[in-house]
């Protein structure tokens, strides 16, 4: 119903994740069904689904791609569970919020 057939997930993405109280599953698909998304956040589902292929153009995303939807996604879901509606529906800031999320995360080091 959102989304087309299941796919295998790539090894850099969690199968689950938990943003406050929620669990959520994260699926990976190969293609997403509304027109130029390349993921989605599904709350009352507590799901995060993230394509491998466009849906417009039919082309293989790169993987740095897919992770960040998927942090993107992540940032809708964390700006979700705080309640914080209005910047949720603000693309612009979820996507820079996210761009720097997948920035620290990628440069983080554990020694």
């Amino acid at each position: 119903m959102y989304a087309k057939r299941k796919a295998q997930p790539p090894p850099q993405l969690p199968t689950r994740i938990r943003i406050g109280k929620r669990l959520y599953s994260i699926d990976v698909v190969e293609t997403m069904i509304n027109k130029g998304d390349m993921a989605r956040h599904y709350p009352a589902l507590q799901k995060i689904r993230v394509a491998q292929r466009s849906n417009l153009t039919g082309k293989r995303f790169k993987q740095e791609e897919i992770n960040d939807s998927f942090w993107h996604e992540i940032v809708h879901a964390i700006l979700h569970d705080m309640g914080q509606h209005e910047l949720n529906k603000d693309e612009k800031f979820v996507t820079a919020f996210a761009n720097r999320l997948t920035k620290a995360i990628k440069s983080a080091r554990f020694e």
